[in-house]
C-alpha cells in the first residue's frame, strides 16, 4: 500500500502546479500511511512537505439532532404555540420528549418565549429565532464558529467536542519525478509484519 500511495502522491502533484493538501487529495488515507509515504518521498527529495496541526469542532450526537430538528427550547415553543388554549405542563413530555421538556421548558421560559399560566404554558411571542440550532449548523458546515465564546459555551453544554486534525501540505521537491522506483533497501510495513 505504501508504494501504491507514493505513486498516488506523485500523480496528484503532477496534476497541480502548486501544493496539495493531504486531507483534500486523499481523504480516506489515515495519518500513519500518509506520513510513511511522505517520509519515503521526502527522503529522496521527490517532494517537500510540512505538517499542519489544527483543531476542529465536532458535534456530539445530541447536537446533531438539534442541528437537524431544532433546539429543545424551540421544540417546546412550537408545541406550546400549536396548542390554542395553552399546553398543560404535564402533557409536554409526551409531545416533545422527556429530555426536550426538561431542558427546553426552562430555557424557553428564560428567553420569554413562553409563559406559565397556572398549570398551562402559553406562547409569549409569535415567532422565535433558534440561535442554538443556527450555531450548531454553522459548526457542522465549517468545523468552527466565528465567535470563540460560542464554541466555549457549546463545549460546556457538551454539544461540541474539539478534535485534533493533522494534515500535510505537499509540493514538488528538487528531484521530483512521476516515476518512483522502489529500492531494495526500502522497508515496507508489510515486510516488517511478515518478516521477509
Amino acid at each position: 500500500m505504501a508504494v501504491e500511495l507514493t505513486t498516488q502522491v506523485l500523480d496528484a502533484l503532477s496534476q497541480e502546479e502548486g501544493s496539495i493538501v493531504s486531507n483534500d487529495a486523499f481523504p480516506s488515507i489515515d495519518f500513519t500511511n500518509m506520513k510513511s509515504a511522505l517520509d519515503r518521498l521526502g527522503s529522496r527529495e521527490f517532494i517537500e512537505f510540512r505538517q499542519i496541526n489544527r483543531e476542529e469542532a465536532v458535534l456530539t450526537p445530541e447536537a446533531e439532532g438539534i442541528a437537524a430538528e431544532g433546539s429543545h427550547e424551540a421544540k417546546v415553543f412550537e408545541a406550546v404555540r400549536r396548542a390554542v388554549e395553552g399546553l398543560k405542563i404535564d402533557d409536554l413530555p409526551g409531545i416533545v420528549g422527556t429530555e426536550s421538556a426538561k431542558v427546553g421548558r426552562g430555557k424557553a421560559l428564560g428567553a420569554k418565549w413562553i409563559k406559565k399560566d397556572g398549570d398551562r404554558l402559553k406562547a409569549a411571542t409569535d415567532s422565535i429565532k433558534d440561535t442554538s440550532r443556527e450555531q450548531l449548523q454553522t459548526i457542522q458546515q465549517t468545523q468552527t464558529h466565528p465567535d470563540p465564546k460560542v464554541l466555549t459555551d457549546l463545549r460546556k453544554r457538551k454539544l461540541v467536542a474539539m478534535q485534533k486534525v493533522i494534515t500535510f501540505e505537499i509540493r514538488r521537491g528538487p528531484k521530483y519525478s512521476r516515476d518512483f522506483v522502489r529500492e531494495e533497501t526500502d522497508l515496507t510495513a508489510d515486510m516488517l509484519v511478515t518478516y521477509d
